[in-house]
């Protein structure tokens, strides 16, 4: 059982997230909370989550500021920021702040169950017009570099792809009919040969480098 907390300061938001969360039978919403600050003086916790689902613009604390504060003492939990915000700093202010995916809040609802779904097994989802994003602000600083060879098996180079696209792992393994389980594998692969340990890392990296 995939263990949730929600911090979400919209009542009708933090519910229907919840309900809709609970409704899957592999994820648990263990607590909800109005602010950032109540999760945090809640520490140490009692039940600690796999994964907090939260919201950027919160009252006090903000989801950013949050995020390396819950990181320093639970470097284990994942960090899911779901909002409505699409501004280049803030999306690369969450990630640099330790988050651990960016979706919009305008996700359908199954997709965000794959998200979390996602996160629990070792990814890193973010939406793919947020990757659009980052990838802009990497080519911003961009210099032309003789191509590295890293070794990469012909199917790797498919999935290094697909991770530049923003595809969750379901999606990859959809696309090249593989499990999802090889997908991780071949992730796991990618990430050691090109010595790096996030998702930001990995993409600056095949942009700085010009690996796609």
């Amino acid at each position: 059982m995939i263990k949730i907390s929600i911090i979400e300061d919209i009542d009708e938001v933090r519910q229907g997230l919840k309900y809709l969360i609970d409704a899957d039978p592999e994820i648990s919403v263990i607590k909800t909370y109005k602010k950032a600050e109540t999760f945090i003086d809640s520490f140490p916790l009692l039940t600690i989550p796999d994964i907090i689902l939260m919201d950027i613009g919160l009252p006090g604390i903000s989801g950013i500021e949050a995020t390396p504060i819950i990181k320093k003492d639970y470097p284990h939990i994942a960090i899911l920021i779901l909002t409505i915000f699409e501004e280049e700093e803030k999306i690369l202010n969450a990630i640099q702040a330790g988050a651990t995916g960016y979706i919009l809040k305008n996700t359908k609802p199954g997709e965000l169950i794959s998200q979390i779904k996602s996160i629990h097994i070792g990814g890193s989802p973010i939406s793919p017009t947020i990757a659009s994003t980052i990838l802009q602000e990497f080519r911003k600083e961009t210099v032309t570099k003789d191509k590295k060879d890293y070794n990469l098996t012909p199917r790797e180079n498919e999935v290094l792809r697909a991770i530049v696209e923003g595809l969750t792992y379901r999606e990859i393994s959809k696309r090249y009919n593989i499990a999802a389980s090889t997908v991780k594998k071949h992730i796991l692969h990618i990430y050691r040969k090109l010595e790096v340990n996030s998702k930001v890392e990995f993409m600056k990296k095949v942009m700085d480098e010009n690996l796609i």
